[in-house]
Formats: structure tokens, sequence, C-alpha cells
């Protein structure tokens, strides 16, 4: 890759990490957890945005953002109220700029001009209205302006040419204007991280005329130089009615590399004083001057003076990194050092996470033949497999926490599609996220973005019901929506849930039969005639609109959820609101599982799942109208369920005192019996797609390679529970044909 469009990836990387902290600062806001820190982050993460576009010639990007970054700074520095207006106003803007860099991504068409050009209208109307009088407001700059990037040189490295115009200062600058010192001398660090001096006088100079002088003394020998560290300071006399903060604001991401000192000197009528005659201020040409001084070896050079005046040309700065991450100005030095991170392609870790897999199976394969070998379990190559099943089980974690990611990513989508589908359909939303640090593996998480937001838009949409109609049943007029994470059992939920009407049943009972979904004569339960709603084709909305309509939501969600090897389930109560329950495994990868046999079928059951295995005994079993058989387990009768039988394996039932029950429990807390030939032990597996490599089969989850070499099925426990209760309870339940 161009080494130019390797940094501008890794700038808009960035940039996805700075929208979701704009995001959550935000929303913060909103509720009013905010401390100062909060609001500088968000301003933080606008200005950072704002400076890596800048650099690739992002201009809309950089209009924007500036405009943005304004009111931010005014809101930090107390000049201007956050009250609700401002902020759901700088939400709205969130969401525009996350649009400007989707479109500089080329994931997007470019934003709308009339929307954009309303947002920065509001933007500049509260920046300089009236809201904190005696505050003067600020005049908004000029954005950065780049011309298209030159080719690479032959280090590889591309320039960046920058317009140095705007340092001539304000046109007509006000008659008070100060004069102010600014001594500043880079560390080593700050050109590590990627910034650049010369741009930082670049922005000095946009706060008026100004002079700047580079004291060179303190360069080594030639030989003793290290190219790495910092060894020039400069002095800077500025003329501007900025304040000592404005000033300070330039240096905001190196205030922590630089030595930096800002102190005023006498008051100027700048009107009064006449142009500067003096040479263009030329970067390249005080760089020249500082290495001329080295080659020349003087001990005490002298200082090179350059006053600045408009340049007749616009001046080269090599650019060869990103965006600057220093810590904020007079933050407190963290306690330890942050983790070293790296960046890693995810093919690379998707490649290892099969090499794994395949290890497991190969252990897996190992162990069964030193079994079939007959050799003891206290020889040298018994104790040598359990140190490698040790050994690969560990492999196995390390690599699967690499993957491993917080559903944050995807909670942080959700609050603009709320407010977004909120205005659409005239009415108010609050969304309520809890558990954003749960953690998934990545495939995962990649994959819930959809189902969650078929369902956040259904919430809205057919849940919660319009302003009024919620004053009339004594509800507040804002409706609540909630975004819960968390694991349970070894696997994750994810529950939506809203306070709105809950569903009509008999109203989706009476469209599910005009559609001919289901028989008019069905006898429905409740939980049934709530499932009706992920039928394909099936919609309540009494008109299509962007939202909804056309039939194409909860059974797509199902599909999804169902294609990850997980279920959905609803709770809800009329008049109250509803709750739909996603539950999914924590990775597709590897499943720890109990192999059991059914009709001389191998099949294995997920280990989270199994409370306890026993031996039935013939008194403890005992048939509910002369067919359903239930088992006596701790002074409870639980069902009793012949997995073969219910697989299809044999036609005709075993005697349930051969075999053995295994007990577990639902995701609903449902407990129940299933009857299995014999357990072979427990062992972990690697999951394969059965609907991948095959197509669904109902009661199965996936599959799996044993040690021997023979596929085995996965079992979805919830399913054949679900299906034996639904057989058994409703003889006369039939959909139509």
């Amino acid at each position: 890759m161009d080494p130019f469009e390797a940094i501008k990836v890794v700038f808009f990387q960035e940039c996805d990490e700075l929208l979701g902290d704009l995001e959550t600062g935000l929303l913060a806001i909103e509720t009013g957890d905010a401390d100062s820190e909060t609001v500088n982050a968000v301003f933080r993460a606008v200005h950072s945005v704002k400076g890596g576009a800048g650099a690739f010639g992002l201009d809309a990007l950089v209009r924007f953002a500036h405009v943005f970054e304004t009111l931010l700074d005014e809101i930090r520095s107390g000049r201007k109220p956050c009250d609700d207006v401002t902020v759901k106003t700088l939400l709205r803007a969130s969401d525009v700029l996350a649009d400007h860099i989707a479109a500089a991504r080329g994931q997007r068409a470019p934003v709308d001009d009339a929307r954009s050009a309303g947002l920065v209208a509001e933007l500049e109307a509260l920046t300089h209205g009236e809201a904190n009088p005696g505050h003067p407001a600020p005049v908004a700059s000029e954005p950065v302006t780049a011309e298209p990037p030159a080719e690479p040189d032959e280090f590889g490295f591309r320039p960046v040419v920058f317009d140095l115009s705007a340092l001539e200062g304000p046109s007509s600058p006000e008659p008070s204007s100060k004069s102010w010192r600014v001594v500043f001398r880079p560390h080593g660090r700050l050109y590590a991280n990627a910034n650049e001096t010369g741009l930082l006088l670049r922005e000095l100079g946009r706060l008026g005329p100004l002079s700047v002088e580079l004291d060179a003394s303190a360069l080594p020998d030639l030989d003793d130089l290290v190219a790495e560290d910092g060894y020039l300071t400069w002095t800077v006399e500025l003329e501007s009615s900025a304040g000592r903060d404005a000033i300070r604001d330039v240096f905001d991401f190196v205030d922590a590399d630089c030595d930096l000192a800002i102190s005023p000197t006498a008051a100027v009528d700048v009107r009064a004083a006449p142009e500067p005659d003096a040479p263009e201020f030329d970067i390249a040409a005080l760089l020249a001057r500082a290495g001329s001084a080295v080659e020349a070896s003087e001990p005490e050079p002298e200082p090179v003076a350059a006053p600045v005046t408009p340049v007749a040309a616009p001046a080269v700065v090599a650019f060869a990194a990103a965006a600057p991450v220093a810590p904020p100005p007079g933050a407190a030095a963290p306690a330890q050092p942050p983790a070293a991170t790296i960046r890693v392609d995810l093919d690379r870790v998707d490649r290892l996470i099969n090499v794994v897999g395949e290890l497991v199976i190969q252990q897996a394969m190992l162990a069964q033949r030193v079994v079939e070998s007959g050799l003891a379990r206290s020889s040298g190559i018994s104790v040598g497999l359990e140190d490698l099943e040790l050994l690969t089980r560990e492999i196995q974690d390390s690599v699967m926490a690499i993957r491993a990611q917080p559903v944050k990513s995807v909670f942080q989508r959700m609050p603009r599609l709320v407010r977004e589908v909120g205005e659409m359909t005239g009415k108010r939303v609050r969304l309520v996220t809890a558990g954003e640090d749960t953690e998934v593996d990545k495939t995962v998480v990649e994959r819930l973005a959809e189902p969650i937001t078929h369902m956040l838009r259904n919430a809205i949409d057919h849940g919660l019901e319009g302003p009024e109609d919620r004053l009339a049943a004594g509800k507040p007029a804002e409706g609540t929506v909630r975004l819960v994470a968390l694991h349970r059992s070894g696997r994750i939920v994810i529950e939506i849930s809203d306070d709105g009407r809950g569903i009509n049943r008999d109203r989706v009972k009476g469209i599910a039969a005009a559609r001919g979904l289901i028989a008019e004569d069905a006898v429905l339960t409740d939980e049934e005639i709530d499932n009706l709603i992920f039928l394909p084709g099936f919609s309540t909305a009494e008109a299509i609109s962007d939202v909804s309509g056309r039939g194409v939501g909860m059974d797509v969600v199902r599909r999804s959820i169902q294609a990850l090897g997980g279920r959905i389930t609803i709770a809800s109560n009329p008049g109250k609101g509803s709750t739909f329950t996603l539950s999914l495994p924590l990775t597709l990868a590897v499943l720890d599982g109990m192999v059991v046999t059914a009709a001389d079928q191998t099949l294995v059951a997920p280990l989270t799942a199994i409370v306890e295995s026993l031996t039935p005994r013939a008194q403890d079993v005992h048939h509910v109208g002369g067919h359903d058989a239930v088992i006596r387990f701790r002074d409870e009768f639980v069902p009793l369920i012949d997995v073969a039988m219910t697989m299809g394996f044999r036609d005709t039932p075993v005697p349930s005192a051969t075999g053995v029950a295994v007990v577990i429990e639902t995701e609903a807390g449902v407990r129940a019996a299933l009857l299995f030939d014999a357990i072979q032990g427990q062992r972990q597996v690697v999951i394969k797609s059965l609907e991948t490599n095959y197509q669904q089969v109902e009661g199965v989850a996936a599959a799996t390679i044993l040690g021997d070499g023979r596929v085995a099925l996965i079992l979805d426990v919830d399913a054949i529970v679900a299906n034996a209760r639904r057989k058994s309870a409703r003889p006369d339940f039939k959909l139509a044909s």
C-alpha cells in the first residue's frame, strides 16, 4: 500500500475511536453525569478529527469540525451554558460529523450541503448568541486548507503542502491587542507523536501578527547529534487580542511533550504599527540554517530571527504519522503507563483461530489413539498427553481472548438510530444502555448490529405509544428503551425492552389468520401468539413507512440469531411493555461439551446447560396422560425426553431404566431430563457450522469432528425442550397449510 494511504487508513481507524468517545461523552453530558474532563474529552475528539483531516486536505470535514469545535470550546471555557437545546444540537452535529468522515472514507455519498449548512448555522447561532452576556463571541478562523498530496519522495514519504498565508493575522485587528512572548522548546516525544513545529507556528499566526526567533545554540556536534531529540528553541513575539487560554489551546496536544512559557509584554496598538519589511517565513529555510550551524560546528551560533509576513508561496512540511495523541494539558500523570497495543489484521487472527482449532482436533485424536492402544494412565505417553491437553487449552483460551471485544462498539451506534427513528415517528425516546463492557467473540459482535437495529426500530415504532397516548395512560411523555448485555451460563444475553403498550395478542392473532399464516380455528397459547411476529411477512403496521410495514423485520432477526447458534424469546405485558431476549454463544469457535450416545449416534450436549446426570429408577419415572414421561428429580417432577425418539433416530422407545438421564436447564430457567443411551465423557470440541456446510436442522446447533474423525452433532437443548413441550401441550395446534 502507498505509505500516504497507509497513514490515511490509520487516521480513519482512529476516527472510529474518536467518534465513539464523542458519542459517549455527549450522552454523559445529556444525562447530567459529566465533569469538566468529559467536556474536555469531547472537545479533544472533535479537535483531533479536525487536525488529521486538515493534513489530508478533507476540506468539507475540516470546515464542519471547526464550527463544531468552536462551540465546544465556548462550553468548556464556561462562556456558554450546556443546556438541553445545546446538547441535542451537539448530538445531531456528531451524527453529521460521522457522515462527513464516512463520505471522506468513501463509505457513503457526500453529505447533503443543505443539511450540513443548516446544522452549521445552528452551531454558529449557539456560539455567537447572547446565552452568556459579557463574553464576546470568538471570531471563527478560516479552516485548514491543503493541496492534493504530492508524489512520495525517495524515502517513501509523501509531503503535504500547507498554505501559510493565514499567518498574516486578522485583516482588521482589535485596537487593544496585547503583545505576548511564547517560548517553545519541543522534546523528542513531540516529533515521535507526529506533531510538527511548523504547524504549531502556523496556528499561532492565526491569532495575530508574529515574529519568530530560532535558538539553535543547543545543537551538539554532528557526531553527538541524536536525530530523535529536540535541540531547538522557538521564541515567538505575538500581537493578538486573544487571551492566554487561546494561545495555550494551540499547544493543547503537545503540552506534555515540550517546555512552554507564555507571558504578556507591553500593550500595543496594532493599527498604528507599520507593516514589517522582513523576509518570508520559511520553515525549510529556518531548518536549513540550523543544519548549516551544525555542519560548521559553531559552539554558540547566533539566534536567527524571522519576523512573519504573508508568504508568496506555500511552504512544504513532511507528514509522516497520524493525528497526535498526547494527553490534555493539566492532566495528572497516570499512576501506571497505559498498556502497549498493536493493530493486527483480523485475517491473521482468523488464521490463528483456525490453526488452534485444528490443534484441538489433533490433540483429541491423539488422546483417542492412546486410549485405543491400551496404555496405562500412568505411562509417560499418557502423562505427556495430559500436559499437552492443558497447554492446548491455555493456547486456545489466549487466542480467544485476543478476539474478545466489548459490545460497546455495537451499542455506541444505537443512540443515533434511536434519535432518528424517534424523529421519524414523532415520539420522544430515551435510550438506556448497560453492560457495554461485556466481552464476546468479535465474529459475534460484528453480526449483532443488524438484529439489534431491527429490534430497536420495532420497539420504538410498534412498542412505544405517542406522547399524547402515554400521557393519557398515566405514563411520562418520553418513552424508555433499554439495551442491556450480560453474561449468563457461558453465553451472552442481550435484552431489548420498552415501557410501551405491549403486544396486543388479539390483534396479532387476527392479522396472522387474515394473512393465512395460521388456521382460523388455531388454539394458541400467549407464548405462541407472541412468536407469530417472527413469521415471514407478518407486520402490524397499518401503512408502509420508512420505518416498518413491509413484514421483513422480525423474521430476519430470528434467522440472524439462529445463524449464530442463538435463540430469541419474548416476554410481553400488555399496557406495560415488552422484553426481547437474545441468547448467543460467547464464541463460534470452541465449546465445552458432554459427549453422549443415542441410538448409536454420537452427540454433544453443551456443558453450560447441564445440571446433573443420573441413572433413572423405574419407581421415579411416571407418565402423564399415558404417553408424556416425567422423572422425579430432587423432590420435583421434570419432563423426561427421549432424545433418540425426538431426533428421529429410532421409532420405538426403550425402557427408561436402561439409559442415562442428563438434567439440563434452558435459558428460560426450565428444567428437563434428556434420556441418552450412555455418556462417553467431557470434551472440548471445535464448532463447525451445520447451516453453512449442510442446512439448518431443528434441535441441532452445530457440528464437530471427534477424535476418531467422526462428525458429531451439537445439540440445541433449548430447541429440543421447546419442541417436546409444544408437541405435548398443544396436540391441536396447527399452522395453515
